[in-house]
């Protein structure tokens, strides 16, 4: 991902950032200052200028007895605002060292090598369920989460983990299509405007995954996004090799950046991917195709040898509190699976999802799908493959 202005939507991270550590000097007497937001970086240590962490004086930080001083985190990269790491240890006195990854199969490898030293890890819906195949997890302790009842019901008991035994939702968002509105004579409608009828040879971009994108070429010839049928895969090759010749790249890493300066005019794109883009490009939108399109769901999860497991189920439950669930979704452009946030969400927050073309009515929703990637989808590895050695 690029890393984002924050201009517009500073005013209520400021405002919620200043609430917390208000009422958690409240809880104690001591005095709270607000803690500054650091340059991103891998590894990242949320240090609030010491050593040693700071004591715990917040409510929201479990039994102080079996607080860990430390804890390491595993994220996406560019996926969270520091203002929360650096406020949790403010509140909690635990010293936040969190690392990043780019893919979910770069996080599992992590896992699988053993004694990674992360007790808090973020995949994607279908990584839980290869990490929970795999033994490579361990069962959540819902009683250490009370938060957990925060979260939407339609975002629990998802086909990777029935009765989150072992993940809680973090953040979700979709994939389609983004566009630069100065470009189309009418918006875009089908996933033919990146396969059939591009007019943006150069100048278009499909992401760099094969599960999606081919997903993509079979929702444009009429299939579902998990369809295996052998045939069906021959002709999305096809469309793949076609559109090929076209787009400027498979793109997952500049896409954001590319639109936002105008050398991509069309892409397939994360929905959230849209909205960051739009902070530096006004004219960005985003759409659904009418064909369908992607719905996916990052989550917490505690690796089998998380060395704090504690720690970890109190942070946890402290990034599911309303105002600290707000900052994140604030700096993500995600949809919030904790339902208490909706109120707090800034009015520029909300104005750029009507803007771009976000907002996740139940008609869209209805047109959305998750993948399922086990071993009866070996067949969309196979037909990556092909697309990428040219047929």
């Amino acid at each position: 991902m690029t890393s984002r202005k924050r201009t517009r939507i500073r005013p209520l991270i400021a405002f919620l950032l200043a609430f917390g550590l208000i009422a958690a000097a409240c809880s104690s007497g001591d005095d709270a200052t607000e803690p500054t937001k650091d340059t991103a970086s891998t590894p990242t240590t949320a240090a609030t200028g010491s050593t040693e962490p700071s004591a715990a004086v917040s409510g929201r930080c479990g039994d102080p007895a079996r607080l860990g001083d430390s804890i390491n985190f595993l994220n996406w990269a560019d996926y969270i605002d520091e203002a929360v790491l650096e406020q949790f240890e403010e509140e909690c006195g635990v010293s936040v060292t969190m690392e990043t990854h780019t893919a979910n199969e770069e996080a599992i490898a992590k896992i699988q090598a053993g004694n990674s030293g992360f007790s808090l890890v973020i995949v994607t819906d279908y990584a839980v369920g290869i990490m929970r195949s795999q033994d490579l997890l361990q069962p959540l302790d819902l009683t250490e989460i009370p938060n957990a009842k925060n979260l939407d019901p339609a975002q629990m008991d998802l086909y990777y983990d029935p009765g989150n035994v072992y993940s809680l939702p973090y953040q979700y968002s979709t994939t389609g299509i983004a566009y630069d509105e100065t470009a189309f004579e009418a918006p875009p409608t089908s996933w033919s405007a990146l396969y059939g009828d591009n007019q943006y040879c150069g100048q278009s971009s499909l992401l760099e995954d094969q599960r999606e994108t081919v997903g993509s070429a079979l929702l444009y010839l009429g299939y579902g996004i998990n369809e295996t049928d052998p045939a069906a895969h021959e002709q999305a090759l096809n469309a793949l090799l076609e559109a090929k010749d076209c787009i400027s790249a498979f793109d997952s890493a500049n896409f954001i950046g590319n639109l936002a300066s105008g050398e991509v005019l069309i892409a397939e794109s994360w929905g959230f991917a849209a909205g960051i883009a739009y902070l530096d490009n006004p004219n960005i939108r985003y759409v659904i195709p009418e064909e369908g399109g992607f719905i996916w769901q990052d989550n917490f999860v505690i690796p089998a040898d998380a060395p704090d497991p504690y720690t970890a189920h109190v942070f946890t439950n402290y990034m599911l509190e309303p105002d600290i669930g707000a900052l994140i979704t604030e700096y993500t452009f995600g949809y919030t699976p904790n339902a208490l946030v909706p109120p707090l969400l800034s009015g520029d927050y909300n104005d750029v999802i009507e803007t771009v073309g976000l907002t996740l009515t139940d008609e869209i929703r209805d047109r959305l799908d998750y993948t399922v990637r086990d071993d009866e989808h070996a067949i969309f590895a196979k037909t990556w493959s092909d697309v990428m050695a040219g047929g």
